[in-house]
């Protein structure tokens, strides 16, 4: 066992169990430390943001950073059982694929879909590992992400990226992405975010042919999938104030 990162995890569940208001020495005191090791590891996690200081006394209080740590308590299984009938009442009210998707580190792969009964449809391939630049989902996984975006621009460099910059933030002040013809000719994409518990933990989409699901059907697919997710009120489309 690595004994600076057994240190670290002592230090933070000390503070947390103890008030999240602790003394350098009484952290010292309790895990039989010294004081200039537990001041090094203090100082250190207050420089990435995980710990600060109270601004009346020398105590040290974990921050809210510590938050994007924690995995949302659900399990893919129980979020496709209860995202299928949501899918299915979305492909029925806009006649074209539902997609869920969910992020597997630098890319992401669909979960879930639902094909309408219609000749002409979308059908993409099911557990095939997608890139994120150049469809709607990958687009939102992105926004919501700074280390998808510097991955990216450390890949891309700055100056090609700025672009996905600006989409991204358009995203961000919209709730959805778009994917017109971008990753194929014949398809056009809608996508939103799914919250749950302040984490995005996928993303639902909506695709058509081109030809006729245009922006008029992506304005109507984004209000049935509110819609569709009324009954669901832990999931949310939008991160919550």
């Amino acid at each position: 066992m690595i004994q600076s990162v057994k240190r670290t995890f002592d230090i933070l569940e000390y503070i947390a169990k103890n008030g999240n208001m602790v003394r350098l020495n009484d952290i010292a005191q309790a895990l039989d430390l010294n004081k200039t090791t537990v001041h090094n590891f203090l100082d250190s996690l207050k420089q990435l943001g995980y710990l600060e200081q109270d601004d009346l006394s020398p105590r040290y209080q974990i921050t809210p950073k510590l938050q994007c740590l924690y995995a949302p308590d659900i399990s893919s299984a129980k979020l496709k059982k209860e995202l299928r009938p949501v899918l299915e009442n979305i492909t029925a009210a806009t006649k074209e694929s539902s997609y869920l998707a969910i992020q597997m580190g630098a890319f992401y792969r669909h979960e879930l879909k639902c094909e309408p009964n219609r000749a002409v449809k979308i059908s993409l391939k099911m557990g095939k590992p997608y890139e994120m630049t150049k469809t709607a989902i990958g687009k939102v996984f992105l926004t919501y992400s700074a280390y998808l975006q510097a991955n990216q621009i450390k890949y891309h460099g700055k100056e090609h990226f700025s672009g996905m910059l600006q989409e991204i933030k358009a995203i961000e002040d919209s709730g959805y992405a778009l994917d017109v013809q971008q990753y194929d000719q014949d398809l056009n994409c809608v996508a939103v975010p799914l919250f749950y518990q302040r984490k995005i933990i996928a993303v639902i989409c909506v695709s058509g042919p081109s030809y006729r699901f245009q922006k008029p059907q992506f304005a109507e697919a984004i209000r049935i999938i509110n819609d569709a997710l009324k009954d669901l009120s832990k999931y949310t489309t939008c991160l919550p104030a």
